[in-house]
Parts: C-alpha cells; structure tokens; sequence
C-alpha cells in the first residue's frame, strides 16, 4: 500500500528537519573553504558543491513541510531534488578534498562520472534510488578524507566526528527508509541525524580552523614581509 505523505509527518518533525538541513550545509561549506585556503584554484567549486549538498536537503525539508502542513501541498519535484543533489555535491567535495589531500589539483570529470551514470540509471528505471546509493558512497568518501585530514593536522576528535558521521550516513537512510513508522521512531532517527550531522560541522569546523593556523605566517615570516 502507497504512503500518504500527507499524513506521513507532524509539522512540527518536518520542521525540524531543517535542522539537520543547515548543520550539513554548514560542514560542507565549511569543508569547501577549508580547501579554498589550501588550494585556491577549488575554492568556488568547492563552495558550489556545498550549496548544492545544502540545496538538495532544504527542497527536501520543504516539500516534508509543505506536506504536513494545512491544507497539505505535494510538490514531488521538491522531494525529487535531494539525492541528485547530494550525489552531485559530495562528488564536488570529495574532488576538493583530495586535492587538498594529495597537495594539487586533481581532474573534476572523474568525480562526475559515477554521479552521471547513476542520474542515467535512475531515469532509466524511474527511482531514485541510484542516486541514492551514489549519494552516500560520495558522503562517506567525504568523511574518510575527513578522517585523513583532521590526522594531518593532529585533530583527534575529528576522527571521532567522522567515524560518528559515516556510522550514521550508513545507517539512517535505510532505518528512515521504512513505511508506517510511529511518530517516536521517526523523532528519534531524525534528533540521530542531527547528532550525526553536528559532528560533520564539527569535523569540518577544526580542519578548517587547522588548516587556518598552519597557513598564518609566523612572526619571523611576518617581519620578513613588512
């Protein structure tokens, strides 16, 4: 039997789906200027992906919203944008930060090619779930470099953050993605996610803090440059 999505959510879950939504649009920003400090040249590739990781989620949050509140609007192409988006998004982060990794740029196209075939299948069979499965292998190669990055920069606990981050990305989708779940489950997957995605922010808010220090000049470099 097909789902109402209209009386799938309370407003106020779908409200606070734009939680996560924000957390997850931070820490992929936030990655995204990390690289730009490193490698400039990826700084406003970097930041388009993560505007577009945050895009994918936002339309999603929205239509979830829109559905439950009154009187319910379904708008399936808001519901449709988010794992195209994410696919895209963390296959644009991920180039970055192994360009950030291996010290240079490296080529985008590579990084397009598996979120490209995954678009194809999932018009051909006419699911998403394609995109799906692209989404988060991208989302949990974003976290491994993660995990890489913050033991360059002498950051433990981003590799707690991110163990955390793929532990989750791992396991929430297929837990949300089953039908008739009561309202309490739904809470507390949703509170989960929110967790999972405050330490991606967290993650991401040292490297880029780390990579900021080691990047400043020192003061016998600074008094060299005046």
């Amino acid at each position: 039997m097909a789902v109402d999505p209209c009386t799938e959510y309370g407003l106020a879950l779908a409200i606070e789906d734009f939680v996560p939504v924000l957390l997850a649009g931070s820490g992929s920003v936030v990655l995204a200027q990390a690289a730009g400090r490193v490698l400039p040249a990826v700084r406003i590739p970097a930041l388009l992906a993560g505007m577009l990781v945050t895009l994918g989620g936002f339309c999603k949050a929205l239509w979830k919203t829109l559905v439950a509140a009154e009187p319910c609007r379904d708008y399936p192409f808001l519901e449709g944008m988010l794992f195209p988006c994410l696919a895209f998004g963390f296959a644009g982060i991920a180039c970055a930060l192994v360009g950030v990794w291996r010290g240079q740029q490296v080529p985008w196209w590579p990084f397009l090619v598996v979120p490209g075939v995954g678009a194809v299948v999932a018009l051909s069979v006419g699911d998403t779930w394609p995109l799906l499965v692209v989404a988060a292998i991208g989302a949990v190669f974003v976290g491994i470099l993660g995990i890489r990055l913050s033991r360059r920069y002498g950051f433990t606990a981003g590799i707690a953050f991110y163990v955390v981050y793929i532990v989750g990305t791992l396991v929430l989708p297929p837990l949300a993605a089953r039908p008739h779940q009561s309202e309490e489950v739904q809470w507390a997957e949703q509170l989960t996610n929110s967790v999972v995605q405050l330490c991606f922010l967290l993650g991401a808010i040292g490297i880029r803090r780390r990579v900021t220090q080691t990047d400043a000049p020192t003061p016998v470099d600074a008094g060299a440059r005046t």
